[in-house]
Order: C-alpha cells, then sequence, then structure tokens
C-alpha cells in the first residue's frame, strides 16, 4: 500500500497491510539529520519530504492561521502579535506559548474582529505541501479547537475561568464565533484536492485530572466540538483528535462527536491504549501510546524497541490503529532513539 492508503485504511478501523506510522515532526535536528537542512518555519514542502524519506505515513501541516505557529520568522527573544491579537516571545520552533492575549472580559469581545477567514494565505501551507507530496503521505489538515482557542489564545486560563461564572454566555459566544469561522475555512479546504483528513487540536487534560471540570466541558465545549467535527464530515474529511491528558472522564462525549480517531493516547497521563481500543472497538481509530518523556528521551535503543513491540502487539489487532508517540518527535529525543521507533513498526507492524 502507498502511505496515504495504508493511513486511511486504518482510520476507517480496517485492516491495512502494516501498521501506520505518524508523528509530529518537531524536532530540527531530526530534519537536519534527513534532510541537511532546518527550515526556519513550520514548511509543508520541508515535513511532507521528512516525512517520506523516515517512512512516516501522515504529515500533520496546520493551517495559516494556527495559533503559535510563525507565518514569518522572528528574531528569538523578540515579541510580536499574530492575526488574532495574540502577543508572543520568541521562543521555540514550531508552536510557541503565548505571553498575552487579547480578549480580557466581554468589553474586549465587542471590539474585536476575527482574521479575513478568506485571506490569499489561509491555506499556503497545505498547498506547498500538497504539491510536494511525491511519497503520497496522507495530509493531515491541522485546526485548533474551540477549549484551546478559548483558554488559551482568546483569553488566558485565569480570565476564561472567571468568565465561565461570571458571563458564560460570553463562552458561549465565542465559541459560537469561531466555530463558525472554523466552519468558513473547512469549505475552502474542500475545495483544494489533496487534503486526507483534519486534525482538530484541542487538549483538555493534564497529567493527572482535566484542566476544568467534566461538566464545565459538557456544558460549553462538547456541543461546539460536535458542530466543528460534523462540519468537516460534511465535506467528506474524516476528523482526527489530538488531545494530551488524562480525559477519561471526558472520552465517552468526545467519540460520540463522530471523530474517527484518538491522539496521542498519553501514556504518562494514564491513558492506556488497551483500555481504549476495547471499549471503542470498530469506532474509534487509536494513535499513539509510545511515551515520549521517558522511554524516547532517557530510554535506551533497546527500551525503545520493547515498548514499540509492546504498543504494537496491543493496537494491531484487528486494524484500527496508528502508531505513534503520545506527543511528537522533539529535539530532546535522541535520534537513534526516533530511528528505532520507526524501524520497529516497519518490521513488527505487518499483517
Amino acid at each position: 500500500m502507498k502511505p496515504k492508503q495504508r493511513f486511511l485504511t486504518a482510520l476507517k478501523c480496517k485492516t491495512p497491510d502494516r501498521v501506520p506510522i505518524f508523528d509530529h515532526l518537531f524536532s530540527p535536528n531530526l530534519q537536519k539529520e534527513v534532510l541537511g537542512y532546518k527550515s526556519e518555519l513550520y514548511d509543508g514542502e520541508a515535513i511532507v519530504k521528512l516525512a517520506d524519506k523516515l517512512g512516516v505515513d501522515a504529515s500533520w501541516i496546520p493551517i495559516n492561521g494556527f495559533c503559535g505557529t510563525e507565518e514569518v520568522v522572528h528574531i528569538e527573544g523578540s515579541e510580536y502579535n499574530d492575526e488574532w491579537g495574540v502577543k508572543y516571545k520568541k521562543n521555540g520552533w514550531p508552536i510557541m506559548a503565548q505571553i498575552n492575549t487579547p480578549i480580557k472580559d466581554r468589553s474586549d469581545w465587542v471590539n474585536y474582529e476575527l482574521p479575513d477567514v478568506n485571506a490569499s494565505f489561509r491555506l499556503k501551507r497545505i498547498t506547498q505541501a500538497i504539491n510536494a507530496n511525491k511519497g503520497e503521505t496522507a495530509i493531515l489538515a491541522g485546526f485548533l479547537g474551540p477549549f484551546t482557542m478559548m483558554s488559551w489564545y482568546f483569553m488566558d486560563l485565569p480570565n476564561f475561568s472567571m468568565a465561565m461564572f461570571t458571563d458564560p454566555d460570553l463562552v458561549h459566544e465565542m465559541n459560537d464565533v469561531y466555530i463558525d469561522w472554523v466552519t468558513e475555512v473547512g469549505k475552502r479546504a474542500a475545495k483544494i484536492e489533496g487534503i486526507d483528513a483534519i486534525f482538530i487540536s484541542d487538549d483538555w487534560g493534564g497529567t493527572s485530572a482535566p484542566i476544568i471540570a467534566p461538566e464545565q466541558f459538557a456544558e460549553f465545549f462538547i456541543a461546539p466540538f460536535r458542530k466543528m467535527v460534523q462540519g468537516f464530515k460534511s465535506h467528506g474529511f474524516p476528523v482526527i483528535m489530538h488531545n494530551d491528558g488524562k480525559i477519561w472522564d471526558m472520552l465517552d462525549g468526545l467519540v460520540n462527536t463522530g471523530i474517527s480517531a484518538y491522539n496521542p493516547i498519553e501514556k504518562g497521563a494514564g491513558m492506556d491504549l488497551k483500555t481504549v481500543k476495547e471499549r471503542y472497538s470498530g469506532r474509534l481509530c487509536c494513535i499513539g501510546n509510545i511515551d515520549n518523556k521517558t522511554t524516547l528521551v532517557n530510554g535506551s535503543v533497546e527500551d525503545v524497541i520493547a515498548e514499540t513491540k509492546e504498543c504494537l502487539e496491543i493496537g494491531k489487532p484487528g486494524g484500527g490503529y496508528i502508531l505513534s508517540s503520545d506527543h511528537s518527535f522533539h529535539d530532546d529525543i535522541p535520534l537513534e532513539n526516533i530511528f528505532a521507533m520507526i524501524e520497529t513498526a516497519k518490521k513488527y507492524g505487518e499483517y
């Protein structure tokens, strides 16, 4: 099978020729080693070339306007605002944390204008990836979900937490407007040949518990997230959700929104691959579960091989599993451990 076919087959909870491999390729050192250069921006062309050379079956390519990613290169340590009015200090690659947000309360929201949904550059990064996709990796168009936008980029977590109690209508209004914006971008994406799935990043959990109470997710975020998922599905896209942390209490509601897959099943947060796969057998493709904070960072090559084989033994039977780390390939991971994980998946992942 070609990488795209292999990935999409597993995404449908069916059995491909071997377990597909996916990861967020967030390691400039890996890019340098494999491609011979480091791209200053998260570049669609470089990412698909890197995926092809590594034997990774899908490439995550965010829309232009995905908060935290740069549209132009900034000097390390410099401060800048993006088109959403979010302020950053250049401190990482490819995603940076904000240092200030545009909305503190309703008075800011009244005067707030969203970015132009029809901006000519909105899908530029994805188009570049499609045009460079000679190896036929699956292209996953990346969007942010409503909770992350609300609690991290529109507002900060303290102001958002207060708003849920002092002005809950504001939270609902902001969610509605953001989902409408995303839906319009989705319509544009549907006109581009070469996008294979939508990938929504929306972290709901910390390592030991949800970030807010499960009841608050049910009140404020399940419905808008479902609307987002169903909007993308209406254009024929399967939808993958990336959701870090310990989210057992919200997982049923999440699966019932209609997502096709759940990533990254964070091992370090107590998310158990066997339990997730058995609970949602035939309904949900599982992606992830190799620990990228301990095993991949500090483990030996033999440790990585052992954990990769363990995940394959659990996830492989019956299809519906895609191997990946439980977050990303990053520069704290020794390159030999990344290569060991990929080669082990190829060797032991065949059906």
